[in-house]
């Protein structure tokens, strides 16, 4: 009873203005797009409310924990290698996924290859011990109730422009600090650990080929 009762708290005082934020600043580093495929879709959210504010008329995800009733339609996958032809998508999300994954560049490969025109990221950056502490902490209350996999494990700002270099990727975009979280919550979590990116694809001949429904 108590566990429920704190899982709907977060809920509702944490997870629903987060959403809302996470879809307005991958919104604006996306621009409009016609389509687009969530990585680590979850229940969909995110991506139906980011589908409705680029103007997406296809919006799917993907996710190696199907969740029951999504918003979306959500396939399975195995964490790494999409189900999708090359530039299936125009864009590509990934939204506080990349540190969950035991390969993140292999993800974020796979995410350029199905994306057109760009991949967009939500994640954190780490500047030392007590940062590392603070996001353990916040992902551990995050990803509680659907039972994610939490490695502990957080980009510094070096370290992801290598994470990028060697995707394939480039970044083009941005968006730093990122305010996620209403007060008090944000005394603690510090807006200077979140950022939204915009990557595209670092070499000329990287496929852009039409999107294939």
């Amino acid at each position: 009873m108590i566990r429920s009762a704190l899982f709907a708290l977060h809920h509702r005082t944490v997870s629903v203005p987060r959403a809302e934020r996470v879809a307005t600043a991958l919104a604006n580093t996306i621009g409009h797009a016609g389509s687009l495929l969530d990585i680590g879709a979850g229940d969909g959210v995110i991506a139906r409310d980011l589908a409705q504010r680029v103007g997406a008329q296809r919006v799917a995800g993907v996710d190696v924990k199907l969740r029951p009733d999504p918003c979306i339609d959500v396939v399975h996958y195995d964490g790494e290698q999409l189900p999708f032809p090359d530039g299936a998508f125009e864009i590509v999300v990934l939204s506080d996924v990349l540190h969950h994954c035991a390969r993140p560049a292999v993800v974020l490969s796979e995410a350029l290859r199905v994306a057109t025109r760009a991949v967009a990221i939500k994640d954190h950056f780490r500047f030392g011990p007590l940062s590392d502490k603070i996001l353990l902490a916040m992902d551990v209350a995050g990803n509680a109730a659907p039972g994610v996999l939490v490695r502990g494990t957080y980009f510094s700002p070096a370290d992801f422009v290598a994470l990028v270099e060697e995707a394939g990727g480039r970044v083009a975009d941005l968006t730093w600090p990122l305010r996620i979280h209403d007060l008090p919550f944000r005394l603690i979590t510090w807006d200077r650990l979140q950022f939204a990116a915009r990557i595209e694809h670092a070499r000329e001949d990287a496929p852009l080929t039409p999107e294939t429904s």
